[in-house]
């Protein structure tokens, strides 16, 4: 087998503005906390941002899977968050635990992409997110010793 799984259901969906100076991903974590969410999906954000923090692949044959992140890239904006998705779950110490991935550009309309950071990332005009609920599913994200990368993993496999 060369995947794991586990089969839920969508739930409510939430729809929500993130308003300006806060904290990108720290809102997100509030915003589920608020909703009592479990496990989610952001199938929507959108806006801007006055400075993001953000990690790439890069090659590196020495690591278990020949890639690392990127030392930390920060950027100040005006950014254009062009969009993002990603996934919501809780760690084993249920902590909200965000695996964001975005396309984003600067004000002379150069284009980036890559893994927002939990920290770093705050609003300028506004983020319009939809999270998407998924119900009945077991789904933590760990850290992977091994590789040093975290997994979203299905609790059980179907």
């Amino acid at each position: 087998m060369k995947y794991k799984q586990t089969i839920g259901k969508t739930g409510r969906v939430i729809i929500a503005r993130i308003l300006p100076d806060a904290e990108m991903i720290e809102s997100i974590q509030e915003i589920c906390k608020k909703n009592e969410i479990e496990t989610a999906y952001i199938s929507t954000c959108i806006g801007s941002l006055k400075k993001i923090s953000f990690v790439y692949a890069l090659t590196d044959q020495n690591r278990f899977y020949g890639i690392k992140y990127s030392k930390t890239v920060e950027m100040k904006g005006p950014i254009e968050f062009l969009g993002a998705q990603g996934i919501i779950a809780k760690d084993d110490e249920e902590k909200y635990q965000i695996h964001l991935h975005a396309h984003f550009s600067d004000e002379y309309m150069n284009v980036y992409g890559g893994h927002v950071l939990n920290s770093g990332n705050i609003v300028l005009a506004t983020i319009d997110i939809v999270i998407n609920e998924i119900i009945d599913v077991n789904i933590k994200r760990n850290y992977h010793e091994t590789s040093g990368f975290h997994f979203f993993e299905p609790a059980s496999e179907e």
